[in-house]
């Protein structure tokens, strides 16, 4: 019991040391918490006010959750900042050899003090943020809106921001530990916190656009999954991925709510952290304080994990202008060197030393040029690489121009292009290989000859599914001839057309719009149903796409091939207008566009279904338009627009589609 109260008494002491972080927290909530509420409550009263209604109770309430639950994000921010000037704040005195000797000689463990003060500061963050949380729900009530879910959602914002208090505070210890000084500390931070997360995406992300060049969609790499990949970077990243919004779907949300695994996660993480930091405090020598490192042995280490990357965005910047290898070369050796020099110079502080540890600029450099030319070579073979045919169970193949969107159950980390092979994948491994043959043939003789130009090919995505279980993806140019023979045996099949083309499967209720743009000369049969009318000033076809700046030299030649008399009339003056409701400007290129009603989506869509099941390959992808059809999307939540490929083929979609330029003419 006496140890106990004589902890609480040591950090009452240490919270009164920290007044000055009191009082700047405390500040900070006022503005963004209950003020925040006030002015957003006031705000919303006012604008009911001045719609001569009554103050709705139910709008009202959604504002206060607006305002104090988890869409707070500026919330996040604070508690990140917070987290960072704390810890700075609290043990700043490790860089002052003269404060240590002080802190030092108090009767007090190094662990004992290192979780005083941490508890103090936990506390005052705490403390100040629920005081302001509790004032925000106070003046919710002043205007008569509260309800148990807000109070709910607040308590977990309040626990969510904490855990995010916590997590930076123990980072920021981490870098303040390490180091010797405050510029240094500074460095460290920027270091710790944006390393990986830039390091992926920069340097890791560039080399896989631009070297990796048969990887299905390089972006997904770094881009479509970001988020689960930032979380395991940067406890920064991870708070700032974790805690922007809590829209469906969000990174550590189920739904509304901060997921269990989202706050387990965090909870390790900053446990790993802390316990991290009291390790370093405990083995940090006094005698470090004001120099750069406190830990000499890792001068080397960090500065070849920084020169490297470096040289690395110095060859990437000079190969996305001169791709010379002379100057690849030379931007690796220079960058790499400067970097080395000046992290040198940081340690020492002394121009005059910046040469030492020359062996750091070798290993610097000699894996920068490795990791580089490894890439740019593909030496490991990534791009040519073509799995045995009989290691292989099953395949599928995309073309890059059918870029449908297909029903999947679940993302799974799989990004779009993954979930279309999935969903085309096909045991039919004789039919296709020879396809991927062609496209990593293909891509070897690229790699020989990179200015040689090949002649009639089209890139399509392939999936490989091993009999292991391992899934392997890749993207290929491939001969067209090839791909359109597998293709046409592949839709001899109506299951597998079903899938390649996912509109066979919708519903008429699905659809909410179909409409189509058609250039004169593509598909003539609807022209002869077009009503051209030209009036003085004003020249209109229904349905054809307007033109803001009309090539006037060009109109009257258009006009004339429809058999127009005024057309020679027109002048560069005369004004071009719409006329409603079915009426467009004529521009340069006469073009008909089409909107179908309402009321006749079911019969096009239905037109449209027949033709494609009908059709060949050749003829569906040959097709030099397009439809635009809108549906609902997956469980109606919103709409989707798909552009699927229409010419004068589809001849019961044409004839339905003419029929109704007819109609809308004769109205």
């Amino acid at each position: 019991m006496t140890s106990a109260i004589s902890f609480t008494k040591l950090i009452r002491t240490e919270r009164k040391q920290l007044m000055w972080l009191t009082v700047l927290q405390a500040v900070a909530f006022a503005l963004s918490v209950p003020l925040f509420v006030l002015m957003n409550m006031a705000v919303a009263l006012e604008d009911q006010k001045t719609a001569w209604v009554d103050a709705d109770a139910k709008v009202m309430l959604e504002v206060l959750s607006a305002s104090m639950g988890l869409d707070r994000y500026p919330d996040v921010l604070l508690a990140l900042i917070f987290g960072v000037i704390a810890a700075l704040g609290a043990f700043c005195y490790v860089h002052s050899r003269e404060k240590l000797d002080f802190y030092h000689s108090l009767p007090l463990r190094r662990d004992r003090f290192f979780l005083v003060r941490s508890m103090a500061v936990v506390e005052t963050y705490a403390g100040t943020y629920a005081l302001a949380l509790v004032c925000g729900l106070l003046i919710g009530g002043l205007y008569h809106v509260f309800s148990v879910t807000v109070l709910i959602e607040t308590v977990v914002t309040f626990v969510r921001n904490l855990l995010f208090f916590c997590c930076s505070y123990a980072g920021t210890l981490v870098a303040v530990m390490l180091t010797g000084k405050l510029l240094t500390t500074l460095c460290a931070l920027a270091v710790f916190f944006g390393y990986l997360p830039l390091l992926l995406i920069v340097v890791i992300g560039y080399f896989v656009d631009s070297f990796l060049t048969t990887c299905v969609n390089t972006e997904w790499l770094w881009m479509s999954n970001q988020y689960q990949t930032l979380k395991v970077t940067s406890p920064w990243a991870f708070c700032m991925t974790w805690g922007n919004g809590r829209e469906a779907g969000a990174v550590g949300m189920t739904g509304r709510w901060p997921s269990i695994t989202g706050i387990c996660q965090l909870v390790a993480i900053t446990a790993l952290l802390f316990c991290l930091a009291l390790v370093l405090y405990r083995y940090r020598k006094s005698e470090t304080a004001g120099s750069a490192l406190a830990f000499v042995r890792l001068e080397g280490i960090i500065k070849i994990l920084i020169a490297v990357p470096v040289a690395l965005v110095g060859a990437i910047l000079i190969h996305s202008m001169i791709p010379s290898v002379l100057w690849e070369l030379a931007a690796i050796l220079v960058s790499g060197t400067l970097v080395c020099f000046l992290m040198e110079f940081i340690y020492r502080w002394d121009i005059h030393q910046i040469l030492m540890h020359k062996w750091h600029i070798a290993v610097s450099v000699g894996m920068a040029l490795l990791i580089f030319f490894g890439f740019r070579y593909d030496v490991l073979g990534y791009n040519t690489f073509l799995p045995a045919q009989d290691e292989v169970a099953s395949m599928a193949v995309r073309s890059l121009f059918t870029a449908w969107s297909y029903p999947v159950q679940e993302k799974a980390n799989r990004n779009d292009e993954q979930l279309a092979l999935d969903y085309l994948e096909n045991a039919n491994v004789d039919l296709l290989y020879p396809l991927a043959e062609n496209g990593v043939e293909n891509q070897r003789s690229k790699q020989k000859n990179p200015e040689d130009y090949l002649d009639d090919t089209v890139w399509v995505d392939v999936k490989y599914t091993l009999k292991n279980g391992n899934e392997i993806y890749r993207s290929y140019e491939v001969a067209y001839d090839i791909y359109s023979q597998c293709m046409e045996e592949l839709l001899k099949d109506t299951e597998y057309r079903r899938r390649m083309y996912p509109i066979l499967t919708w519903d008429a209720d699905e659809v909410v719009g179909i409409s189509g743009n058609f250039p004169q000369g593509d598909i003539p049969e609807l022209y002869s149903y077009a009503d051209i009318q030209v009036v003085p000033g004003e020249a209109t076809v229904w349905g054809a796409q307007s033109i803001s700046e009309p090539e006037t030299e060009w109109i009257p030649d258009q006009l004339a091939a429809a058999g127009l008399e005024e057309a020679e009339t027109m002048t560069q003056e005369d004004s071009f207008s719409v006329e409603e409701p079915a009426a467009r400007t004529v521009g340069a290129d006469l073009s008909l566009y089409i909107e179908v009603p309402v009321q006749d989506l079911a019969a096009v869509l239905e037109a449209y279904q027949k033709d494609l099941s009908m059709l060949s390959f050749s003829e569906i992808d040959e097709a030099n338009c397009v439809l635009h059809f809108q549906n609902r999307g997956q469980a109606g939540s919103s709409w989707n627009s798909e552009q699927y490929p229409i010419s004068g083929d589809f001849k019961n979609t044409i004839r339905l589609l003419a029929k109704l330029v007819e109609e809308q003419n004769q109205k």
